[in-house]
């Protein structure tokens, strides 16, 4: 049962007690408290209860998200009862998230859909709630990395199509650097590509996107990628056990298949998604891309996990093109929930006079100090996923 009682909510978030004046964002939350007890103090419900649980927190993180600006604003000189309210509801969101995932636990019915939703719920509420204890920010808001612009055209071609199905900008950068050697019989089409192809992939429009795409297709070279939405992607989510280890949504130990590349990408919000690189349906590609539709992520690459255990992650994603600080940003998110990184291996790939080289590092070595520079390693691996 919550420790927040209705009546002290309202007391703490209040502008004026006389009044009791409410704006209608935080009565939203003051709704979902109120049921919550209500139901409570009534003929209690399991089913009820996890409802009224459900809502208090989707309520509080609709309120800090939508704060969210106002809080970075730093020079909009906040306002003392909005730093009350904002840590009133930060508390409030991360009890009723707590008591949620133990009544679903004691209930039975913990399904591996609502496990990863609550622990991406979990990494939300500590991003949109950083700093409200003693400015102390969360280990999860880091700086992002966007899609590179040789690959924009991939998500706006998603948004274009009504979020139906997105054009692989792999197949298209693989068209580009063949078309001399597929150029269309129609003249005026002819001419357009030719013109495509005096172009960098950096400095194609949408529409030389999607006439490459479209010449792709029919060489059997281009076609759709993987845009999984939310409900979709959380079965693939990875989750740091009380063991320090790597957990799938059905609480096991993962372990990456021994011999297909295995693709993973951190949200906005440090939520791990990881899957090997075969296309789900009758997509053509499963990319980095894939897992958060084409939005930014802290770090994408690939890794190795043996039953659970950490044991390689890398940068290499050529959608993302991650930096040594968003890998590092993501291995630090990994720590800061207690995974277990003695035997992990980092490898890092960066541009030296325009040639990928790979560093390799010990994964505790490089949180203690990403900028060390260990020499290249001769003959390393250099495949990866777009």
């Amino acid at each position: 049962m919550l420790t927040t009682q209705y009546n002290t909510f309202i007391a703490a978030t209040t502008r004026d007690q006389a009044l009791l004046v409410r704006g209608s964002n935080i009565r939203v939350v003051d709704f979902a408290l109120e049921s919550y007890w209500h139901e409570m103090n009534g003929a209690r419900d399991a089913g009820r209860e996890i409802a009224c649980l459900s809502e208090i927190v989707t309520s509080c993180l609709g309120w800090l998200k939508l704060k969210r600006g106002k809080a970075e604003d730093l020079q909009a000189g906040i306002s003392p009862l909005f730093v009350t309210r904002r840590q009133a509801i930060a508390n409030l969101g991360s009890e009723a998230l707590q008591e949620l995932y133990v009544r679903l636990t004691q209930l039975g019915v913990l399904t591996p859909d609502l496990r990863g939703r609550l622990n991406f719920d979990r990494h939300k509420l500590s991003v949109l709630s950083s700093g409200v204890n003693a400015g102390i920010p969360s280990p999860y808001a880091r700086e992002l990395r966007p899609m590179g612009a040789d690959y924009q055209n991939e998500r706006l071609a998603y948004l274009q199509s009504g979020k139906i199905h997105a054009i692989s900008g792999s197949g298209v950068h693989q068209t580009h650097k063949y078309l001399a050697q597929m150029l269309p019989a129609d003249r005026q089409r002819r001419k357009q590509a030719k013109k495509i192809a005096r172009k960098e992939v950096h400095a194609l429009t949408l529409e030389d996107f999607q006439v490459l795409d479209a010449i792709g297709r029919m060489n059997l070279l281009s076609g759709d990628v993987n845009y999984l939405a939310k409900y979709e992607r959380m079965k693939y989510m990875a989750i740091v056990g009380a063991d320090g280890l790597l957990h799938d949504v059905n609480d096991q130990h993962i372990t990456t298949h021994p011999y297909k590349v295995t693709a993973y990408a951190m949200d906005k919000y440090g939520s791990l998604f990881i899957k090997d690189a075969d296309p789900l349906g009758e997509a053509m590609f499963f990319n980095h891309s894939s897992f958060n539709a084409g939005n930014d992520v802290i770090c994408a690459g690939t890794l190795t996990v043996r039953d659970g255990s950490l044991r390689i992650i890398d940068n290499n994603s050529g959608h993302y093109k991650p930096t040594r600080e968003n890998l590092h940003n993501c291995l630090s998110v990994l720590a800061s929930e207690g995974l277990a990184c003695n035997d992990a291996i980092v490898n890092l790939y960066v541009v030296v006079m325009g040639e990928k080289q790979e560093l390799r590092y010990t994964a505790n070595q490089f949180l203690r100090n990403p900028n060390v520079r260990p020499k290249p390693i001769i003959g390393a691996r250099m495949g990866a996923t777009g």
